[in-house]
């Protein structure tokens, strides 16, 4: 079979598994969600929901934006769970960062904070990178995500205080970003992370559970962006995923279903260097 027919294919099952219909907007609007108030208008919850033909273990938390303060934490060359790194923080909520070697843990996206550039992307991370999380303010009640390539990382950091790259964006001004990559981080199935606002300027943080058959099955790029979409999202940017996915609160502990302890449970945290924290 020569290379042209091989990706066709595999651009045909992007298409394939990225189908979605009314049915699964259904599903979700229908789910039976478990809520609980965080206070000040904040609020954190999970359903599992039968979309895509699969089941779809989503954990969800909203905030006012302008409420909170939202900031970047970043460790230098060091791992910790996402839980440990929001309760140093003194965080109502916190959910991972961006992408980073595994092994030095180091980052690979570009990675500004207090006005100091403490990680750039990486040439192997342009497949995935293209947008950015970024706060003006001291406060981080200013967050704006935006589509961003490596050329404009010095304006970034001209306007922006704090920033954090990762990718790809997901919806961009109201519209669903279409990809039609053939790369299995885009067409497979995993767990994904992603951060997103709406249009009153609530910011959400999502996580979809993966690698769980039957349980929590994950969800290709197209289906992660249909879900934000599903959540209200007008600007939304996908984050690390995999082992790395994990959303916290202080009142509920972790919401998802980490994946490096291979169990279906609360436990399997996978230490990262970076992540996003919401204080009061």
């Amino acid at each position: 079979m020569n290379k042209t027919l091989l990706g066709a294919l595999a651009l045909l099952c992007s298409f394939t598994a990225a189908a979605q219909t009314p049915r699964d907007s259904i599903a979700f609007a229908a789910a039976e969600w478990r809520t609980t108030d965080l206070g000040d208008g904040a609020e954190c919850r999970y359903a599992q929901i039968d979309m895509f033909g699969s089941c779809q273990s989503i954990s969800v938390a909203t905030y006012p934006g302008r409420s909170f303060t939202t900031a970047i934490v970043h460790l230098d060359r060091k791992a910790e769970a996402t839980s440990a790194l929001g309760k140093a923080a003194g965080a109502e909520i916190a959910v991972n960062g961006s992408y980073f070697n595994v092994k030095t843990f180091a980052p690979v996206t570009f990675v500004l904070l207090d006005k100091k550039v403490v990680g750039r992307t990486t040439p192997e991370e342009l497949m995935r990178t293209n947008g950015i999380v970024a706060f003006k303010d001291k406060k981080g009640r200013k967050m704006d995500i935006f589509p961003c390539d490596t050329t404009q990382y010095p304006d970034v950091a001209r306007r922006y205080r704090s920033a954090l790259a990762a990718g790809p964006v997901l919806i961009d001004n109201g519209k669903t970003v279409e990809y039609t990559s053939g790369d299995s981080f885009y067409t497979r199935r995993h767990p994904r992370t992603l951060i997103g606002k709406r249009a009153d300027g609530t910011v959400v943080m999502a996580v979809i559970d993966g690698r769980f058959k039957g349980q929590g099955d994950g969800a290709t790029i197209a289906e992660t962006a249909y879900i934000a979409r599903q959540l209200g999202l007008t600007e939304a940017l996908n984050l690390d995923g995999g082992g790395s996915s994990t959303l916290w609160t202080a009142k509920e502990g972790v919401l998802n279903h980490p994946y490096d302890n291979r169990r279906f449970d609360h436990e399997g945290e996978r230490g990262v260097p970076n992540c996003i924290v919401v204080r009061k």
